[in-house]
């Protein structure tokens, strides 16, 4: 015999887990593509050099302007998260010193702020890249990950965030990855 709440409680759970999955400001994931970089292994870089490119179509509207901001803020994350940890972050050198961070987008979609205000689930905001850690002195891949962020909350919240808002959370994610500290 089926209860009359179930219907509701299994509605309100389904509502909850959409809205817990796509917040702005957590952190994205980063899911190994490689066997992951541990922090022991990183630690012997004092210098990051970060690069980017917008791969495909899904990325077309990226501009060389948000891939230089969400860079700044991959640099800013991972000076929050360990304060002095790198000397340089404008390094170009190809020293055995210098990391080299390569971050290809492969999505960069800002959705519809009237799809997620309307339901959420719709409309939904999407960054994806690729992001490559690598020893140029030693010509080593050290790791790659699919960094994703999705947002996809929805009402006003939904209707009043974007994909600048979204920005904060895939940054935290690939400072991470470069930390050695990946989510999975």
């Amino acid at each position: 015999m089926r209860s009359k709440c179930s219907v509701p409680a299994l509605m309100a759970v389904v509502v909850l887990a959409l809205l817990v999955a796509g917040c702005a400001g957590s952190a994205g994931s980063a899911k190994p593509l490689t066997t992951a970089a541990k922090p022991e292994i990183l630690a012997r870089y004092t210098k990051v050099s970060l690069a980017t490119s917008a791969q495909g179509d899904d990325s077309s509207k990226m501009t060389a302007a948000d891939r230089e901001r969400i860079a700044a803020l991959v640099a800013r994350k991972v000076q929050e998260i360990t304060p002095n940890r790198f000397a340089d972050f404008a390094a170009t050198t190809t020293d055995a010193e210098t990391l080299h961070v390569t971050i290809a987008f492969t999505r960069y979609d800002e959705g519809s702020a009237f799809a997620r205000f309307m339901l959420a689930g719709l409309g939904q905001i999407h960054i994806n890249a690729e992001v490559t850690l690598e020893d140029r002195a030693a010509q080593t891949v050290i790791s790659k990950f699919e960094v994703t962020k999705t947002f996809a909350w929805g009402g006003i919240y939904g209707g009043a965030t974007g994909i600048k808002d979204v920005e904060d959370g895939f940054a935290e994610a690939v400072a991470k990855a470069v930390l050695g500290q990946s989510s999975e």
